[in-house]
């Protein structure tokens, strides 16, 4: 994980919260049409990110042959994870059928530092890219360790809200992890993003109880639930 930047895995989740990061801050954005937050990209800047992305695989194939001469770089096995993780973000819109391999490569860079040093900071990458590459049991171990060892890790709390939210289709265990991490953020818009977030998932959990006690929803996208992961997400 690069310095001053969390990693955070992006989803639709209930009424379409989308987590991303922005430097050293979340960026969330809502939507309650129910409608997929559209992509502002151009078809322009879509060229730009396959060429982006290709680039970004060239640079990692010279990364990773310095890193299998080098095993036990500590250092030089975390960027390979970074710039797998990165490399996963990217291909997710500009090659998907590669995203999954790129975050099982960044597992195995991230399990090699965590052999040395179990920083929770790795672990939640880790766990992250576990999570987006399908290896849920791992996922969940890792974020459950990290937060062992960091309880107030405000990113590891979000982020593993999202993997139960997601994964576990346990919305109300998400609620409480977004609660300690709203708890434990710092007064500013971190905190309010994470509070949005818990109000937008306490109004899905409203309507669930009310579709399944047979009362009218009147926000038909609340019945919607947990959807699929959103194509972007760091």
């Amino acid at each position: 994980m690069r310095r001053g930047k969390y990693r955070v895995f992006a989803i639709i989740l209930v009424s379409l919260i989308i987590i991303a990061m922005v430097g050293s801050g979340f960026a969330l954005f809502f939507s309650g049409s129910g409608i997929q937050v559209p992509n502002q990209n151009s078809a322009t800047n879509s060229v730009n990110t396959a060429a982006d992305y290709q680039a970004k695989k060239a640079r990692l194939a010279d990364l990773a042959a310095r890193a299998k001469k080098d095993p036990n770089n500590v250092a030089l096995q975390k960027d390979l994870g970074d710039e797998y993780y990165d490399a996963g973000s990217e291909a997710e819109t500009a090659a998907p059928s590669e995203a999954a391999e790129n975050y099982k490569q960044a597992v195995a860079a991230y399990q090699n530092v965590l052999k040395v040093n179990k920083d929770p900071n790795v672990m939640v990458d880790m766990a992250t890219s576990a999570f987006k590459s399908g290896q849920y049991d791992l996922a969940e171990k890792t974020y459950q360790e990290a937060l062992s060892i960091k309880p107030d890790f405000v990113n590891g709390l979000v982020n593993y809200g999202i993997f139960l939210a997601y994964a576990k289709n346990d919305l109300s265990g998400a609620i409480v992890q977004w609660q300690k991490a709203e708890k434990a953020a710092p007064a500013g818009t971190v905190k309010d993003q994470i509070a949005a977030m818990i109000s937008q998932a306490q109004n899905q959990l409203k309507g669930s109880n009310a579709s399944s006690s047979g009362i009218s929803n009147p926000n038909p996208a609340l019945n919607k639930g947990t959807s699929s992961p959103a194509p972007t997400g760091k």
